[in-house]
């Protein structure tokens, strides 16, 4: 889950081992788009300048969910699609929660919970065709 929208540099430095991740897999058929701890480090030292900021923005990026750990020292970027869905999400149950609307996000699979009495407003319809996952249900 994204806390806090990320700062340029992580955001950026996310997006070069996202556009790695996706040239390598192109250039081996067989390949996940998973890279290693080596490899990111070595492209993030060409966008930081030395190893050891280099190190410390892998490791933010992996804290933030930016990278999935795959195995120990195999990071896996996510998809920048799911990444804005997921912020998109609890963006949406905050600021409804603020007008008074009862709405939590359900574990990982981002599925907006709204309280029975907000889905009679209309607002899980307008939800529902813009793609979100939303469900209707009493909310304690």
């Amino acid at each position: 889950m994204i806390k806090r929208w990320p700062k340029r540099r992580e955001f950026l430095a996310y997006y070069l081992l996202l556009k790695y991740a996706k040239a390598k897999k192109v250039r081996q058929n067989g390949d996940d788009g998973c890279i290693n701890a080596g490899e990111a480090i070595d492209v993030l030292r060409v966008f930081t300048g030395s190893k050891k900021l280099a190190i410390s923005l892998l490791r933010q990026l992996v804290k933030r969910g930016f990278l999935a750990r795959r195995a120990s020292l195999i990071y896996c970027p996510r998809d920048i699609a799911e990444l804005l869905d997921e912020a998109l999400v609890y963006y949406l149950a905050g600021r409804l929660r603020r007008r008074g609307v009862k709405a939590v996000v359900e574990g990982t699979s981002n599925v907006l919970l709204l309280d029975k009495n907000s889905c009679d407003d209309g607002v899980a319809e307008i939800l529902a065709k813009i793609g979100l996952r939303v469900q209707c249900v009493d909310i304690q």
